[in-house]
């Protein structure tokens, strides 16, 4: 029985490991690690149903029963609004990895996993915009994923790696903070590379609040030792990166001017500008469970008709803002049920985060909250949800989080 648990704990941990390395590596990638790890969670429910009583613990019940709401208002809201089956298909992926929760619990996540795989990770996420930017001479890196999700997904592994390296600091592990450290700045950098604007948007709210958190471990040398290897660094992209960054912010301010004292429409921006004004105009008209997808896109066809948004941000599906789009599409209460898929984990990382002493434990939850906060950032311009990329690396990435820091708290009990 012992020998099967060591299998079972390296199996586990493997699996994790690659769920990271693979993520953005190429097209599909991010499928492998999960498929195999919800295949192993339902055989391993399946056999020990009788044996453990899975759910003894509240915060467990607690964390699943938020996945279930946000899943079955989708479901009821999709009858309601008699939209099409297929629309159940990403969110009922959500149910899927409830077993992994007990799998990642039963077999324990090892911290030490987490601590290498992560910033390896954002380092191969960087080589491969690289690559795809330096070598193929793409304008924008993560095609192959989807270039605002991939961009978007870098810039987590990024800062996820920017809180390893802190910990790394905080126990006088030079060697391993500077490992880290490469690694942040290579998500970041994939990130940048990728052109996804929504991204970028998250540094200024995410690492202000890290050095906060980690303010008695860091060095009186790291904040100016930081910014002068992020300005080098910056200048040095600004030689090699043909213009794309400046492009991009340039681009942004045209078209922002273009749409509020030019009326022009007929940009990425004003495309999202019309959406959510759109959308906004629907939610008015039915606020409590809203128009469904169907509904939503026969009210901005004739909004288009009349002239009060382009014809061409009309055609999209998704809103490109997360929020928006739940709440056209689902009213009041998809709403809330999104709120409640960010709210509830993000409760239980805060907690974590201030209550808790134990070093591992305060980087793991630091990593789960500014997952969330990030995540809640990135579906402001963006549905992260409409893909199964963003579905996958935000539902199973909490679950991750969550699983390691019960492993921790039993081992320190």
């Amino acid at each position: 029985m012992e020998k099967n648990k060591n299998w079972g704990d390296l199996f586990i941990n493997f699996t994790i490991a690659l769920y990271f390395l693979l993520f953005l590596l190429f097209s599909r990638s991010y499928n492998l690690a999960p498929t195999l790890l919800i295949i192993s969670a339902i055989v391993f429910v399946f056999l020990k149903r009788k044996q453990i009583d899975f759910f003894t613990e509240k915060e467990h019940k607690i964390l699943v029963l938020s996945y279930l709401v946000y899943f079955v208002i989708i479901l009821l809201t999709v009858i309601l609004h008699q939209d099409k089956l297929k629309d159940l298909d990403k969110p009922s992926r959500i149910i899927l990895y409830l077993p992994v929760l007990l799998l990642l619990i039963h077999y324990k996540l090892r911290f030490k996993t987490l601590l290498y795989s992560i910033p390896m990770s954002a380092i191969l996420a960087g080589c491969v915009a690289c690559y795809q930017c330096f070598y193929l001479g793409d304008w924008g890196a993560f095609k192959h994923v989807q270039l605002i999700q991939g961009g978007d997904i870098s810039m987590s592994l990024g800062i996820f790696s920017i809180c390893m390296m802190l910990y790394s600091l905080s126990k006088g592990h030079k060697l391993l903070a500077l490992f880290c450290f490469l690694g942040s700045l290579m998500g970041i950098f994939g990130s940048i590379l990728s052109t996804a604007r929504g991204g970028w948007i998250v540094l200024p709210i995410i690492i202000p609040f890290i050095l906060i958190i980690y303010r008695k471990f860091i060095p009186k040398y790291f904040i100016p030792l930081m910014l002068g290897v992020f300005i080098i660094s910056g200048y040095l992209f600004n030689l090699t990166d043909g213009g794309r960054l400046r492009d991009r912010i340039m681009t942004t301010q045209d078209q922002i001017t273009r749409y509020f004292y030019k009326n022009d429409s007929d940009t990425s921006l004003g495309y999202r500008f019309d959406m959510w004004k759109g959308a906004w105009i629907a939610i008015k008209e039915k606020p409590i469970l809203g128009w469904g997808n169907e509904g939503l896109k026969s009210k901005k066809e004739k909004l288009a008709e009349n002239g009060i948004i382009s014809k061409h941000s009309a055609e999209f599906y998704h809103n490109h803002n997360q929020f928006i789009d739940e709440t056209a599409k689902r009213g009041i209460i998809g709403l809330i049920g999104l709120l409640t898929i960010f709210l509830i984990p993000l409760s239980y990382f805060g907690s974590r985060l201030i209550r808790q002493t134990n070093l591992e434990i305060r980087c793991l939850a630091l990593c789960g909250t500014v997952h969330i906060i990030s995540t809640m950032c990135y579906n402001l311009s963006q549905g992260f949800f409409a893909h199964n990329s963003g579905n996958t690396f935000y539902f199973l990435s909490v679950i991750i989080f969550y699983a390691a820091i019960k492993v921790q708290e039993k081992k320190h009990s």
